[in-house]
């Protein structure tokens, strides 16, 4: 609940600081929320084989992703916005397949559908209806290239470190 209500905040905060601002005060908090876990959790380094994925998943996901977000709300309403960044997990699950290895079963297209038309009624729903920035529509599509890339190399780097170095050093 708290990642969908981030699309309002985005916007919301989008008015009132740049782009770049706005992404690093978002992470700034959760990489002190993060740090406190990975201490909490015994700490420890990621192995040499992780850093790569993590590097990547950092750079695409928790950089990129976040100021081509914020860059591309400030053209496009959050509905939009959340339309068009949820086909992440579609681009995701298609590269998946592909990269990893993981296959396409029958279910996954039924649950790709689903999922899609499900953020299809939530976008439709929160849209103002008024006209779209194409270059809105394209930092939001690029923004969801960069997290589908980002979680790819996340994948990538758990195979060599636990979740909670990955993701915390990550962001």
């Amino acid at each position: 609940m708290l990642w969908a209500s981030a699309f309002v905040a985005i916007r919301s905060a989008g008015g009132h600081f740049a782009p770049g601002a706005l992404a690093l005060g978002r992470l700034l908090v959760a990489s002190l929320a993060l740090g406190v876990v990975w201490l909490l959790s015994g700490g420890g380094w990621p192995t040499r084989a992780a850093w790569p994925g993590i590097l990547g998943s950092g750079l695409l996901w928790f950089g990129l992703y976040m100021v081509t977000l914020n860059w591309g709300e400030r053209d496009v309403d959050a509905g939009t916005a959340a339309l068009l960044v949820n086909i992440g997990p579609i681009l995701l699950a298609l590269l998946g397949g592909w990269l990893l290895h993981e296959g396409f079963p029958r279910r996954l297209a039924a649950g790709m559908a689903v999922s899609f038309g499900g953020v299809l009624v939530v976008g439709i729903s929160e849209s103002d209806g008024g006209r779209t920035s194409v270059s809105g529509v394209v930092l939001c599509l690029v923004a969801a290239v960069c997290y589908t890339a980002g979680v790819v190399g996340q994948k990538l780097a758990l195979r060599h470190a636990p979740a909670v170095q990955v993701i915390a050093f990550g962001c």
